[in-house]
This record gives C-alpha cells, structure tokens and sequence, in this order.
C-alpha cells in the first residue's frame, strides 16, 4: 500500500513497495577461507534493501498505517544479496554483509512529524555495520506519477527508455532504420569542463557523464541534423547562440525548460496524435514525469529545494570545445555564427 507522493515522487514507509535495486559493487569477503587467501576471496555482490524493513520511522504520521522513512532518523533494518559473502571479515569495508541501509537525500519541503519525507529516487547507501557504506550510492526506487498515470507504465507504454548514460540500452533498437542513441536529457556542457574526464564545475561537483538521467533518440547525433537526436543538437546550438547574443548567462531552469521543449518537439515516440486523446494524455504525462526526473536529479546534485535549484547558475558551453564539428555538408544553424 502506498500512493502518497512528495513533489511528485511517492513517499517511502513500511508499508510501501519501495526499493533500493542492485546497489553495485558490495564487495564481502567469500569463502573459501585457506592460506592462500586468509579471509576468503573478495566477491562484488549486488545488494538490495527493502522498504518493508523500515526500522525508526515517524511515530504519528503514517502511511497504511506503518511508519514512514524520514530524514536522519530512519534506516532499514537489514540489506540482502551479499549472504554468500559470509567469511569472518564479511563487507570489505565494514566487516558486515546483510547491513542496513541508509537515506541521503530526502524532500526539501515536505516534512513527516517536523522532519523531511524519503521519497523514490533519494539515493540511499547500503551495507552498514555504522554510518560507513560498503556501497556506492544508488536511487531509491518506488513510483513516480504525473495525474492518473503512473510514470514507469507510462514510460514503457510509450518506448521512453529513461537511463543512466553508464546503462546504455540504446544500441540494441532502432528507428526508421536508424539505430538509437543514448541522448543526456540535459547537455553535460552547462555542468562539466571536460567530457572525457567526467569532471564538473563548482556547484555540481555531484553530477556525472555516466550517471546523468538519458533517454534514447534517434541518430546519428551530430552526423546528421535531421534525425531527432541531431534535431535537439541543433535546439542546443540555438540554445547557446541566444544565450551569448544576449549576453545571459544560463540557468538551470532555463536549460531544463529548454532541454524539455526540444524533447517534446522532436522525440520520435512524443508526437501527438489528431484525435487520439488516450495517446495524447499519455504524451503529456510521459513529458512531465521525465522532467520531474530531471529536476528531481539536479535537486540532489546541487542540495537545493526547487526554486533554489532552477536559479542556480550553471557554465556557458563554448563550440570550439565542446561541440562535435560536424561533417563536410552539413548545415548548422545561422545563430551558431554569433558565437564562433
């Protein structure tokens, strides 16, 4: 039971299905334990922890009358997936497999008994035996929705494959004949220097190439203007054309609603449909739950609420460096020539 949301994102409590899925790596120690290798053998295991296994939640604020995960006070009792990893010294670590699992994000305005709400998406870490993780940070995951529909249906209903970079799925699929790529919702230049070397600027020292929220797009990108990847290329150059004409420096809103409208006009599976009112209400949803992802992940990377987070500055990309240079025929857009 559940169906109680937070900015959008439902709140996680006892009674809840919510989840953390396949935090990776967990490395426990695994026996065989022998002298050639005292310990056992250091194995990565994929660890999950379940919101049913909620321990020190809200005392009055209930959700199907179980307590709800809030900041600072709650944990899970116990995490699974790392049981084989039972040699003496368990977690590499913390010396613990099966440990609990902790919250470290949560709402920045929507509190439970004074204190802010856990909602899906809020990254948790887990295997603990004390406040030291034996795992990387990972989103907290149970349901997001827009109106009546639930985004995860959504989302599939229509072929949106929402993904971290580092998670690719693109290549297997296709469109018109032309494989798809996996495309950042919002472009890696307002937030990094360097591409390659995953490195961000001052404020966004959190995001990440590989871990940015992506979708997948018709390609080739930059190779060619016309399909739907290459058309929300072209939307970026103009993006940034305006943006140095008018001497403006970008903002995280602007960017997002920018990078939405791009989406929403060129995404091969979000064109609406004369007449098709079911198709259209799911269109709309699935536009609304993909910027509830974004704006939900940029919350977490800068450690603001909302507003605060839309207003924040973010690097004004430059085309020497951080634009491909297209093929020989290729046209560009006439306001990429103000700031060459």
């Amino acid at each position: 039971m559940g169906d109680v949301y937070a900015n959008g994102l439902e709140i996680s409590g006892k009674a809840v299905n919510a989840r953390t899925i396949a935090v990776f790596p967990d490395t426990c120690f695994t026996p065989p334990e022998n002298p050639a290798t005292p310990p056992g053998v250091p194995v990565p295991y994929p660890s999950f922890g379940f919101a049913s296994e909620t321990e020190k939640g809200t005392g009055t604020v209930k959700i199907g009358g179980q307590t709800v995960n809030i900041k600072n006070k709650s944990d899970l009792s116990r995490t699974s997936g790392t049981e084989a990893g039972c040699a003496a010294k368990k977690g590499i670590i913390t010396s613990k497999n099966m440990g609990k699992e902790y919250f470290h994000s949560w709402s920045n305005d929507v509190k439970f008994d004074g204190e802010p709400v856990i909602r899906m998406s809020d990254l948790a870490t887990n295997n603990h035996a004390s406040p030291q993780s034996n795992t990387v940070t990972w989103p907290h995951v149970a349901k997001l929705k827009s109106g009546r529909f639930n985004c995860e249906q959504v989302l599939n209903d229509l072929k949106i494959h929402l993904h971290k970079h580092e998670d690719n799925p693109c290549g297997s699929m296709s469109h018109n004949g032309q494989q798809l790529q996996s495309e950042h919702m919002c472009m890696n230049a307002f937030f990094q220097n360097n591409r390659a070397q995953d490195t961000s600027i001052k404020g966004f020292e959190k995001y990440s190439c590989k871990g940015a929220p992506c979708i997948c797009m018709q390609g080739p990108g930059h190779a060619n203007p016309n399909s739907t990847h290459g058309k929300k290329t072209m939307a970026q150059f103009a993006l940034v054309a305006d943006l140095k004409e008018s001497d403006t420096q970008p903002t995280l809103g602007k960017v997002i609603d920018s990078e939405m409208e791009s989406i929403k006009a060129n995404h091969e599976n979000l064109q609406p449909r004369p007449g098709d009112r079911q198709h259209n209400a799911k269109v709309k949803a699935a536009l609304d739950c993909l910027k509830q992802v974004v704006e939900n992940y940029f919350e977490w990377v800068t450690g603001k609420n909302k507003k605060d987070m839309r207003e924040t500055e973010c690097r004004m990309p430059q085309p020497s460096t951080d634009f491909p240079t297209p093929p020989s025929g290729v046209r560009l857009p006439g306001t990429v020539t103000t700031f060459r």
